[in-house]
């Protein structure tokens, strides 16, 4: 796991977007779900709910997300 991964994450996390999150870290949509991907491979849980457009935490996630913050 890398910082730049729990930045990737967090960002996700706020916007509720995989492509707002992009917008606001300088990074295209398929780069943002390659690392959201990525992370979830590496600790074995997914971390979003991925419903249509809107993207919720999972309880993994939020746990997650408050060791980031």
């Amino acid at each position: 796991m890398e910082l730049w991964q729990l930045e990737v994450f967090t960002a996700v996390a706020e916007e509720k977007s995989f492509s707002r999150a992009g917008l606001r870290i300088g990074r295209t949509q398929p780069a943002i779900s390659s690392a959201i991907k990525l992370l979830e491979g590496e600790l074995g849980e997914p971390l979003f709910d991925r419903l249509g457009k809107t993207n919720r935490l999972t309880e993994a996630g939020e746990l997650l997300l408050d060791e980031c913050r």
